[in-house]
């Protein structure tokens, strides 16, 4: 049976003061519970405790925040709570405008199919084409479509970049087997091959065993809205029935469509969303450092609501991850209470979107408030309190720089901490590529990965904060703030191992 602590700092009854009205409180840089200040001898990370840690998991996978997906109120409350406790410690706001938060836009849409229009130009004339009827459309363009066609035989060669600007790529698509996972990832092929040669759009001609039921399917199936991360609209593609291409051609239809493709994909925009990253900083002591930057991520969100499982339809993502969102909080309570801020700058990221594929994380560094090249190093909390290897903490990505033996150090020198810092435990589960870190590392910004494995609650409704080892959470939060102090505080910046930057790069298309 395991503790039970205290209720957070920010009541549920805060909740939606903060989701519907968007205000904050004034900010107040002396916490009620701040310690006398501490000095650079004493250890910092003694004022994290397993009930600090329990009480911010608590209410961050709380039933209220309906498991935080990417974008939704209970994600606000999250956001809202996070820029809260950061102000209340007295950090600054981290985003370009000097607020704690980093929007990113998150818009669902589609291709407007009442609006579309479209005409083939070929040897035969010109061929009218009718959503559901003669085409399917995905993506969408702006402005009209005016182009050449052009008929690509074979998508094995390396695509030559502009070969084919202002043109359209021609394709056969066999599908007479259905919409199914090879088709799919054929007709990815085929437009990420033409996006990437310079195409403005696709277009694919269907086989004559495609049915007119078949087509209209795959009409509605393909206009579909979906999530898009950023402003740019999805890459079009058309596919066409042989029937009406066949028109267009005055013969068979490939390879003989050549011609121009005309009118119009305009998008549908169903719901512009712009979910928030939360970035807080505590500014560096040292004039000449205070300039570089030590980054902590750790991702807010989860999935949700999903399917029930025994009754509960309610992800709540206690250890995935509001264990490593608490950690950051702790840690930055604890070097704030410090008589001297570290001498590198410490910026705290709380991103968005981490299980939609890692974006909000991804708009973070292409976006980010300070030139990326004054990040020396970033560590990423991700699942670090559930209640299974209690002594083991696997750091991902200890190969590559000097921040493995680092932690490694500290970590052995403080044998009260009770943790084993592993290498990673599950390279076939290729966990590199599946938290935020690495866009940090895309970015060839020495990064390291703090995270216990997947486990029998891993994206399930019983991820709850029973599932939680308080203890063990604050003890890891507790090695995140010493290794984050010594890196800011180190009179060199981080280093690659050249064979470990030649790998990350390899792994990630950096330098490339």
């Amino acid at each position: 049976m395991k503790a039970r602590f205290l209720v957070p700092l920010l009541s549920l009854a805060a909740v939606p003061l903060f989701v519907f009205t968007g205000l904050q409180p004034e900010p107040d840089p002396i916490p009620a519970d701040a310690p006398a200040a501490i000095s650079s001898q004493e250890d910092p990370s003694a004022v994290i405790t397993a009930e600090d840690m329990y009480n911010r998991i608590y209410f961050l996978a709380s039933e209220a925040l309906m498991g935080r997906d990417t974008p939704s109120q209970g994600l606000e409350a999250a956001a809202a709570y996070l820029a809260s406790e950061h102000r209340r410690l007295g950090l600054e706001g981290g985003a370009e405008d000097g607020s704690f938060y980093q929007r990113w836009p998150y818009r669902l849409l589609g291709p407007d199919l009442a609006a579309v229009s479209l005409t083939l130009e070929g040897d035969a004339g010109h061929r009218s084409l009718e959503p559901g009827r003669d085409m399917a459309v995905r993506g969408a363009l702006e402005g009209t479509l005016d182009a050449e066609l052009v008929f690509v035989e074979s998508t094995e060669g390396d695509p030559v970049e502009g070969s084919m600007e202002g043109q359209v790529a021609v394709f056969a698509f066999p599908m007479s087997e259905g919409w199914n996972q090879p088709t799919r990832q054929m007709a990815q092929r085929q437009a990420g091959w033409a996006a990437a040669s310079g195409a403005v759009a696709s277009l694919h001609i269907l086989d004559d065993e495609v049915s007119g039921e078949d087509l209209e399917a795959l009409t509605q199936q393909l206009a579909s809205p979906g999530r898009v991360m950023g402003w740019d609209l999805p890459f079009p593609q058309i596919f066409v029935s042989g029937t009406a291409a066949a028109d267009a051609a005055g013969a068979s239809a490939l390879p003989a469509l050549e011609g121009r493709i005309a009118g119009e994909i305009p998008v549908e925009i169903h719901d512009d969303a712009h979910p928030p990253n939360v970035v807080a900083m505590i500014r560096g002591s040292d004039p000449d450092l205070r300039d570089e930057y030590v980054v902590l991520s750790a991702h807010m969100d989860h999935v949700g609501t999903g399917q029930p499982m025994n009754g509960d339809t309610i992800y709540n993502g206690a250890d995935d991850n509001a264990s490593g969102t608490a950690a950051l909080v702790e840690t930055a309570r604890a070097i704030s209470y410090m008589d001297e801020a570290p001498r590198r700058s410490v910026v705290f990221v709380h991103v968005s979107g981490e299980e939609k594929g890692l974006l909000g994380a991804s708009w973070f560094v292409d976006n980010a408030p300070f030139p990326v090249e004054q990040m020396v190093a970033n560590i990423n909390a991700d699942m670090i309190g559930s209640d299974t290897h209690t002594d083991t903490l696997v750091v991902i990505g200890k190969e590559y720089s000097t921040l493995g033996p680092l932690v490694d150090e500290i970590n052995d020198s403080m044998p009260e901490l009770g943790l084993v810092t592993s290498d990673d435990l599950w390279p076939e589960q290729r966990f590199f590529y599946r938290s935020d870190q690495y866009n940090f590392m895309r970015m060839e910004i020495p990064s390291l990965f703090f995270f216990t494995g997947v486990h029998e609650c891993y994206h399930r409704p019983c991820d709850t904060v029973d599932f939680i080892d308080p203890d063990k959470a604050a003890r890891i939060a507790r090695l995140l703030t010493l290794s984050v102090l010594e890196i800011a505080n180190a009179d060199q910046r981080p280093e690659w191992d050249p064979a470990g930057l030649a790998e990350v790069r390899e792994l990630t298309g950096a330098g490339r």
